[in-house]
């Protein structure tokens, strides 16, 4: 590819784009938690949103203790891998990877860049090329398949979770960056079906921030 396909059609900034993704697992823990705290309680849904309060820096955030606006307390929350938090996050990526494709796929179409794909494997070549492009800045470093419905794609240096680092050292770093995984798992689960084929993905840190993505349908090639 010699470049984005979405040229100057992009509507957000890159440094803002990493910035929001960042804010993916706090956002989907918060949720949970409120969740949950809405389910102990008498107060009606309608009486929380007219106590909604502006985002101050000393502004509690939910109930999870110490959790302020720039604060990394919400990571320490019991439900940071609890299933509610990881598929809200996975469905995130899910409804991005869906529109994302019927847009590449317009521009691309427009531009004579390709036309239909025929099979899986051009369909995670799109994934590798103009995807990752498109939310990265970069495409994926490999692309491995056993021409029987199982691909492999790596990511030398997964920008999502790059720059992660915790105070508790490196054996926690790696704990808390699995869980952003969960984000391009949908995101990849997205475009496949968006093509109309059902796959499951699933991802692994092989050395960080090497990341490694498996996907498997049940179609050859």
């Amino acid at each position: 590819m010699s470049g984005d396909l979405l040229g100057d059609k992009k509507l957000v900034n890159a440094a803002c784009l990493d910035l929001f993704l960042q804010e993916l697992v706090p956002t989907s823990i918060r949720v949970s938690q409120n969740l949950n705290d809405s389910a102990t309680s008498s107060q009606s849904s309608t009486s929380k949103e007219e106590s909604v309060e502006p985002t101050l820096i000393d502004l509690q955030l939910s109930t999870i203790k110490g959790d302020l606006p720039g604060g990394v307390e919400v990571f320490e929350s019991s439900l940071i891998f609890s299933d509610d938090v990881t598929v809200r996050i996975e469905t995130y990526g899910f409804n991005l990877g869906m529109r994302l494709a019927e847009l590449l796929m317009f521009h691309g179409a427009q531009s004579n860049t390709y036309n239909k794909f025929v099979d899986v494997l051009e369909i995670l070549k799109f994934v590798c090329r103009d995807v990752w492009w498109s939310l990265y800045g970069k495409e994926m470093d490999n692309l491995r398949t056993n021409h029987r419905g199982t691909f492999v794609l790596v990511d030398s240096n997964y920008k999502l979770i790059s720059r992660i680092n915790s105070a508790k050292g490196f054996s926690d770093t790696l704990t808390k960056s699995k869980i952003y995984l969960w984000f391009p798992c949908g995101v990849i689960r997205g475009i496949v079906l968006s093509f109309g084929i059902d796959c499951d993905v699933s991802a692994e840190i092989t050395k960080f921030p090497a990341v490694t993505f498996n996907i498997k349908t049940t179609i050859n090639n």
